[in-house]
């Protein structure tokens, strides 16, 4: 196991450690109670894949084989075990898991699996029934793995990416066994949105062409065919994902003009473009409001270094600007209510994370925690508004957050060099103690299902 932190970096047989701060914040177990609205997937340190419901007192398994029993494949019809995995009998393999996210509604789990056997590995998706207690494999490769995976609004399709030779292939796939898959476009970056309205995406990427130039354009798709509607901007475009608004009516992109980058908002086909922010040299992120009427969004100050120096807030209407914080910050996330802006900071010259988060409201910083990230987290705050699209940090009544890592109970000064292994942190955003819900490495919340 790997702990990551820009410069420093944490092996799990180290020598110099700080033994009583990291193994004292596993132990510790909160008293206080936070948040049990709202449901949690994620990966254990075992690499399967977990889910828990309520007070996620009592975590369960999906992907855990049943011990003793070896079987080839699923059977047809007839009584399935709520934990079933097909192993084979003839071949000892090794499955692990990974991107669990939930559908729109909460009621299923997609997610990604490694199988290694003797005869080579095979990369799948699958998407884990909570009320029939099954899954179901949607796609199988030999040779592509998967590296994100988005649910569709509607929750009747699936999108992911895989990684070939020629770049990132965005896949689309119906929520059935054996139905067909469609590649949509392959391309490196490959950044996307589908939008409010069917067949709509917003994608940023430069395609599989070596002669192709970065673009963000909209792209209309049916069941038939697919076009190229409107390219938003040409060349050279510092930042990732563009979005829509959360209530469908607006778009945002980062649009290159003579080397400067602006944020542009348009109507939700593009139309009616108008620049709100002129974002200064370095790549841009940013995240909507969940009331469509603001943008969170930063930039970074050092090529190469994925922090950003402050987070600033923009009101869509005006263009009017204001700064949130001055910390130097690596990934930020509004909660389902709007009220609170959660981030984690990167201390100067610490070996560690911060979790802290803003009431919008008052304008008040509350630290949160300090932790230890793990590899898996590390990936995902590198990719946090893509992320934003299709997993949530945020229990759905935004009284709590939840993530994995190793908290740590006081701030060493120097890097850590042996860690126990990292928990799941339902932490509270009312400054109550957080709780460990089990080991695991990555962890995401149900969506907040809109009544």
């Amino acid at each position: 196991m790997r702990f990551r932190y820009g410069k420093f970096l944490l092996a799990g047989l180290g020598i110099a450690m700080l033994a009583e701060v990291a193994f004292m914040a596993v132990a510790a177990r909160a008293k206080s109670a936070p948040s049990d609205s709202g449901a949690i997937t994620y990966i254990g340190t075992d690499s399967n894949v977990y889910y828990c419901a309520g007070d996620c007192s009592k975590p369960e398994c999906l992907t855990c084989p049943i011990e003793g029993e070896h079987v080839r494949s699923k059977p047809r019809g007839g009584i399935v075990a709520a934990d079933f995995c097909p192993t084979e009998s003839s071949d000892h393999s090794v499955s692990q898991y990974g991107w669990p996210t939930f559908s729109p509604d909460g009621t299923r789990i997609a997610y990604s699996s490694v199988t290694r056997t003797q005869g080579g590995a095979s990369f799948a998706l699958w998407v884990y029934n909570l009320k029939q207690r099954e899954a179901i494999q949607i796609f199988e490769s030999r040779t592509e793995h998967i590296d994100y995976i988005y649910w569709l609004p509607g929750g009747q399709r699936l999108s992911f990416l895989l990684s070939e030779p020629a770049g990132l292939s965005l896949m689309l796939a119906e929520v059935k066994e054996h139905a067909p898959i469609r590649i949509v476009m392959t391309g490196m970056p490959m950044y996307f949105a589908w939008g409010p309205s069917p067949g709509r995406l917003a994608v940023h990427t430069a395609g599989s062409d070596p002669e192709s130039s970065e673009h963000v354009s909209l792209v209309s798709l049916t069941d038939t065919s697919q076009n190229l509607d409107k390219v938003l901007s040409h060349g050279r475009t510092p930042f990732k994902t563009p979005c829509w608004s959360p209530d469908g009516k607006h778009l945002a992109w980062v649009a290159n003009n003579l080397a400067e980058g602006n944020l542009v908002v348009g109507d939700a086909d593009a139309a009616h473009p108008r620049s709100i922010v002129s974002l200064p040299i370095g790549d841009s992120s940013f995240v909507w409001s969940p009331d469509s009427r603001h943008i969170a969004y930063a930039t970074t100050v050092i090529p190469h270094d994925p922090t950003f120096h402050g987070i600033k807030l923009v009101d869509v209407v005006n263009a009017n600007s204001r700064t949130l914080t001055r910390d130097v910050a690596l990934a930020y996330f509004f909660s389902p209510d709007g009220r609170y802006l959660a981030y984690v900071e990167v201390p100067e010259d610490k070996p560690f994370y911060t979790w802290k988060a803003i009431d919008l409201k008052t304008g008040k910083i509350s630290s949160l925690c300090n932790f230890v990230s793990t590899q898996e987290e590390s990936i995902s705050y590198r990719f946090f508004d893509q992320l934003a699209l299709s997993h949530t940090i945020w229990s759905p009544d935004s009284k709590a957050i939840v993530f994995a890592g190793v908290r740590l109970l006081a701030e060493p000064n120097h890097a850590l060099g042996m860690a126990p292994p990292p928990s799941v942190w339902i932490v509270p955003i009312d400054g109550g103690k957080p709780r460990s819900v089990g080991r695991g490495t990555v962890a995401y919340y149900a969506p907040a299902v809109p009544k």
